[in-house]
């Protein structure tokens, strides 16, 4: 097997390089042709050279350094990544700080399986894929309101299982946590999620084990991770060091030797490349396995505007910090290399035989639309649609593409399960993009979009293909949620889930199977929009029946029977049919939701005591010792702010609002 190419020369064993989740079984000698600003002599690197939280356990190497740019750019000068089509190595993913690359990959979409597959009895290999602001009218497939072609999306659900009532939040940052964590957004850190680096640590709290920290304990997985972050994270600062969100990268009190707090690789990702805010926002730099890749002397300040890059035209949004050779075209093809390298370097480690989960976030098809001229494969992308818009769909498409045939032309079709979705639905058109002009829809007959609390805001699309195992050309009709994806890759490669994780996950493994296979089901489904200091709109799904609550300067109550009125269009709040079905699921909303009433009794699912029955004066009982009382605080018991909120809730603030809200219908 070819191994990819490294932009430095070395002759080292991989392992010893920190943050590389397993060990080469030979070591390797490559090298370019680049030169050094010192003597092209063989160096003897020491630990004192690697970040310092390596250097006690690493031995002093010989390395055979050929005239190349320095390996850790933290301790000397750093290298540019170059964009030429033609010459730019792919990178192994391994934590030295370097910058990604692009260059043509191996695999081109659309290629057939290949021949051999493995009949390994391991558990199988994970690849989740996931969109960014795509909507179900996006992919033909699902209301055919969409003018972009999208073969290898339609392949993977001809070889697969399409959801045709998946559902997130109505918005990015909630979406990712609730996708990573099983949990509904406000069950982590801040109840309308963790958007950005900076002051706090990520969305997950201290007891949550994402997804990949739960296959990598209990299924001996390597976890990966490539592309947008969007879940916040602490900026590790100098000792009197204070935070300037404005300078991120190049303010004096920041310590950027020191890798971001939280991250990826602080949230079960043994290999992770990541850009906080994807395309749309500062720091414009990448982070491997937490260390800056950008050389903080080299730092600039990009203003909103568009820049004519190797690649393509790239557009800024936002002003904000970032790496000099920031370039927004690139960045799903990144991902795509990525990808194909660590699960090539794992293919010829001594964790072959392991199991991989690999998490790939596009930027696609996020504003700002910096379309690449040229696909990874050569092919035209920029100006190949009417809007910069279709022209990202497009290459997602054959980001798809290049991701499921890497799968199969490496043999691993039959080992490997694959996910493609979307963190929310498809952006407003009119207002981000000017695709509705020319005929698209992102969200065909669904009412709203991105940031709505309608279903044209929340159902996304959502494929699961797994050769051999899975159905083919099949379609789901039952509501699920990506924060279901948790328990479902749980069963399906049978890992048990911690007490304190996934609490609001449910498998819909045996459903995938057949679509008769009904029984576990979740009966609610409920999603919000929330805003920084209030809630601005909850829904909840029961069946057919949706049910929407608006906070503004007067509260409304929608209700719309989806089986009949897809569109949202005719509300049946004051239909007295329905009067006793909305009771139940308003009562529903607010249990399950961020501010729940108190409970009477109830019987503990978690903690020493699990299994009694309980009154919220078992919470009560140690205030004395802390605020909260160590019960509510140590989240030994999940139960007290689920069940008894006035005590150990932790939105106060945030809940005053709810007071105001009746829990009858109008």
């Amino acid at each position: 097997m070819k191994l990819p190419v490294l932009k430095h020369g070395l002759l080292v064993s991989i392992a010893l390089l920190k943050g590389f989740p397993f060990a080469l079984t030979q070591t390797i000698a490559l090298s370019t042709t680049n030169t050094l600003p010192f003597s092209d002599s063989p160096i003897k690197l020491t630990p004192s050279l690697l970040p310092a939280t390596v250097q006690s356990s690493v031995p002093s190497i010989e390395l055979s350094i050929e005239p190349t740019s320095p390996l850790f750019p933290s301790d000397l000068p750093s290298s540019k990544p170059s964009i030429d089509s033609t010459s730019i190595p792919s990178v192994i993913p391994i934590a030295t700080s370097s910058k990604p690359s692009v260059e043509p990959s191996t695999a081109t979409p659309t290629s057939k399986q290949s021949a051999e597959t493995s009949a390994s009895a391991k558990k199988p290999n994970i690849l989740i894929i996931l969109a960014d602001d795509v909507g179900t009218g996006d992919i033909p497939l699902y209301w055919n309101s969409g003018l972009v072609d999208m073969p290898n999306i339609q392949r993977l659900a001809d070889m697969g299982v399409t959801f045709k009532d998946a559902h997130s939040t109505p918005l990015c940052a909630p979406s990712r946590y609730m996708l990573l964590s099983g949990n509904y957004p406000h069950r982590g850190g801040s109840p309308e999620g963790r958007w950005f680096i900076g002051p706090l640590k990520n969305q997950f709290r201290f007891f949550q084990k994402s997804i990949a920290q739960t296959l990598k304990e209990g299924g001996n997985y390597s976890t990966a991770m490539y592309g947008k972050w969007h879940l916040g994270g602490k900026v590790p600062l100098t000792k009197y060091g204070k935070l300037n969100q404005k300078k991120i990268l190049s303010h004096k009190g920041h310590n950027w030797t020191l890798p971001l707090i939280d991250g990826p690789q602080d949230t079960g990702f043994s290999s992770s490349l990541i850009s906080d805010s994807g395309v749309q926002g500062p720091p414009y730099s990448y982070f491997r396995d937490g260390y800056i890749t950008t050389n903080i002397s080299d730092v600039v300040s990009w203003n909103k505007g568009e820049y004519s890059m190797p690649r393509g035209t790239s557009f800024v949004k936002k002003r904000g910090e970032g790496d000099p050779d920031w370039d927004a075209t690139a960045y799903n093809m990144v991902i795509v290399n990525e990808t194909a390298n660590f699960i090539d370097a794992h293919m010829v480690s001594n964790r072959s035989e392991d199991p991989w989960f690999i998490y790939a976030a596009l930027g696609a098809v996020h504003t700002p639309h910096s379309p690449p001229d040229l696909y990874l494969d050569g092919t035209p992308i920029a100006g190949t649609y009417q809007s910069k818009h279709m022209d990202m769909l497009y290459e997602m498409d054959k980001a798809v593409g290049s991701l499921v045939t890497m799968i199969e032309e490496k043999g691993l079709a039959n080992d490997t399960i694959i996910i493609f979705t979307s963190d929310n639905g498809g952006t407003r058109e009119g207002f981000h993009h000017n695709s509705s002009e020319f005929g698209h829809s992102s969200h065909g007959p669904l009412r709203g979009h991105k940031g709505s609390i309608y279903e044209g805001g929340h159902r996304v699309p959502m494929i699961f293909r797994y050769d051999g195992q899975f159905p083919v050309n099949e379609t789901r009709s039952h509501m699920v949620g990506l924060n279901d994806i948790y328990r479902t890759l749980c069963k399906l490669v049978g890992i048990r889930v911690s007490e304190t994780s996934a609490q609001d996950s449910k498998s819909f493994a045996d459903y995938i199977f057949s679509e008769s296979n009904v029984k576990g089901l979740r009966k609610f489904l409920p999603t919000w929009t929330i805003g920084k200091k209030n809630p601005l709109s909850e829904a909840i799904r029961f069946g057919s029946m949706k049910l929407i609550q608006t906070y503004g300067a007067t509260f409304t109550t929608e209700l719309y029977d989806l089986e009949n009125d897809l569109g949202e269009e005719s509300n049946l709040i004051r239909n007295s049919t329905f009067k006793e079905i909305t009771k139940v699921m308003m009562r529903q909303l607010k249990r399950l939701g961020a501010c729940p009433n108190d409970r009477r009794r109830f019987k503990l699912k978690s903690g020493p005591a699990k299994g009694k029955r309980k009154s919220c004066n078992f919470f009560k009982s140690d205030k004395r010792v802390s605020k909260k009382g160590l019960k509510c605080e140590d989240n030994i018991y999940l139960e007290g702010e689920i069940m008894c909120n006035s005590i150990c809730g932790r939105n106060e603030n945030f809940c005053e609002r709810y007071k105001r809200v009746p829990n009858e219908p109008p």
